[in-house]
């Protein structure tokens, strides 16, 4: 391994794990709980994930680590058993969810930097796949969802990894290489059903590789590799047939969650705030150059990135996390422009470095805010700080949108309504949340702790997201019949909370705490319109914090 890219490593891999225990025991990511809860609920010898909204791959991995992290437990004395164990997990979530992200965050999106320069220096030059390998460990978006327990990092290295055997069709180097591109496309869709518009360059592969002969697209190592692929999926995600029905009515039932996002939003939003306008107009130039050039390895790589792009714009969601595939390859092309530019003006490799530097600070600095945000106490937790503190035990208390409410913890009288609840649910998670129930009640006996009378405010009493009940609906006159005196709303974006619920706890209530993320303690909303399932994203917001969360403001009533 050379020096260059070793360094780049150490880089990437130091970036990643800044910040890494963010908001922990919080939990303070929206989609972490859904995967990391999944994983531990195999351990009742279930492994029917029940909910193929996101395959189970990551949580099959990640129920493997646990097994391996409750072994050395044990081994060292940590835990006795496997009571013991869970109790761990119930009491301080944190230590799974930081194995978690280096598992399924740093280390996968660290290898992805390693894979793009394999990638280059074989197919191009060192220097382009150097320089690729620097722009995609210093990218904003790459580095910001390194921190995340998810999807979308084991997916970027496998997608990465491919370009390997597509550029082994091309260039026909044997059977192999559709084998392995069968096994790896079989990988990437039993990681994140997106990886299945990797087939785009394998096909183009094989087209160039076979000169458009009508006949190509009959021949058995084209539809073997697809064939590997289908059955590498089953294995990986053996439910999507054992339970057919419940597989495919989750995944029609994703359509509701999608739709058409025009050709211009993750253009304008999603990838200028990946990087930046200079990189940006640099990767696009080298995207269009590549259909200019007679080329057909830069052509594969462009015809994946207009093809998912393409998707993204017909039907995806609005976040910013979904351009993260196209990432690695933009990153490439805007090495590859840069790379081009300095043979035509005869660059030094200083002035190559100073250019690259210069264009890149913009991304630069966004990563540094963002990790100093997430090296931070959330804000969250200075509002759990001061409620604790100063509202009295036992209090009702009326929470607006759970997700970026601080994490209160409920009365033994309502753990135990809880508990009835779980014991009454059907589904795979049942018996977990019966024994994280058990282990609050028992954890409510032998602690001091502070505990509240927690009440759900929601537009919508169908929603069950993070267990948040008894609900209320948003009408101040519901919050006062039950004699609940303290009301605590996140100033999220306008109309949220509902207006006149909002107009009404300000003109009827007093304002008694205010617990901003921003620099400016006036700033009182955000300034992005999406949620903050993470942390910030755009430039303005991660200019405008010192903390993460949002606005939160606690009224008596």
């Amino acid at each position: 391994m050379s020096p260059g890219i070793l360094l780049l490593l150490i880089l990437g891999f130091l970036l990643r794990i800044w910040g890494i225990g963010f908001g922990l025991p919080g939990l303070y990511h929206a989609d972490e709980p859904n995967v990391v809860n999944r994983a531990l609920a195999y351990a009742t010898g279930d492994f029917n994930p029940h909910y193929f909204k996101i395959p189970p791959l990551v949580s099959y991995v990640l129920f493997i680590v646990y097994g391996i992290y409750y072994l050395v437990a044990r081994s060292l004395g940590i835990v006795g058993g496997v009571k013991e164990f869970e109790n761990f997990f119930f009491s301080d979530p944190s230590s799974f969810y930081l194995i978690g992200r280096v598992i399924m965050g740093v280390l996968p999106a660290t290898a992805t930097i390693y894979a793009l320069y394999r990638m280059g220096e074989r197919a191009f030059s060192k220097d382009l796949a150097l320089l690729s390998s620097f722009l995609l460990a210093t990218n904003f978006l790459h580095v910001r969802d390194s921190h995340y327990i998810y999807l979308d990092m084991p997916l970027l290295l496998i997608l990465v990894s491919a370009f390997g055997s597509i550029f082994g069709v091309l260039e026909k180097r044997g059977r192999k290489s559709y084998v392995t591109f069968g096994i790896l496309m079989g990988t990437a869709v039993a990681t994140k059903y997106n990886g299945v518009f990797i087939i785009v360059p394998f096909l183009a592969a094989h087209l160039f590789a076979n000169r458009f002969k009508p006949t190509s697209l009959l021949q058995p190592c084209l539809w073997g590799a697809i064939l590997i692929a289908g059955v590498v999926f089953g294995v990986l995600n053996p439910y999507s047939w054992l339970r057919f029905g419940a597989f495919s009515k989750d995944l029609v039932a994703m359509r509701s969650f999608t739709g058409p996002q025009g050709s211009l939003h993750h253009l304008t939003y999603s990838l200028a705030g990946s990087f930046d306008l200079p990189l940006l107009f640099l990767a696009l130039a080298g995207v269009v150059r590549s259909f200019t050039m007679q080329d057909s390895k830069r052509l594969c790589i462009a015809l994946f990135v207009l093809a998912y792009y393409g998707v993204l714009c017909v039907r995806s969601q609005p976040y910013d996390r979904y351009v993260l595939p196209l990432i690695p390859f933009l990153c490439f092309f805007a090495a590859d422009t840069l790379i081009q530019i300095r043979k035509r003006w005869a660059w030094s490799v200083k002035t190559l470095a100073l250019v690259t530097l210069a264009v890149s600070l913009p991304m630069l600095a966004r990563v540094y805010l963002s990790n100093r945000i997430f090296a931070r106490e959330d804000v969250r937790d200075v509002a759990r700080h001061w409620i604790e503190e100063n509202i009295p035990e036992g209090s009702p208390i009326a929470l607006d949108t759970p997700f970026f409410m601080p994490r209160l913890k409920p009365t033994l009288a309502q753990l135990a309504t809880k508990l009835h609840e779980a014991q009454s649910e059907k589904g795979g998670v049942r018996d977990a949340k019966i024994k994280k129930i058990g282990h609050l009640i028992e954890q409510a006996w032998r602690t001091s702790s502070r505990r509240f009378e927690l009440y759900f405010l929601r537009t919508n009493p169908e929603d069950e997201f993070l267990f948040a009940r008894p609900y209320l609906p948003y009408e101040l006159e519901s919050v006062k019949q039950l004699g609940i005196h303290y009301v605590i709303v996140a100033r999220i974006k306008e109309g949220s909370p509902p207006s006149e619920f909002y107009e009404a706890l300000s003109r009827r209530g007093t304002l008694i705490a205010r617990f901003s993320p921003y620099k400016n303690p006036s700033q009182q909303e955000a300034v992005d319109r999406l949620p903050l399932t993470g942390g910030p994203f755009l430039w303005r917001e991660l200019w405008s914090r010192e903390r993460n969360g949002q606005t939160i403001e606690i009224y008596h009533v």
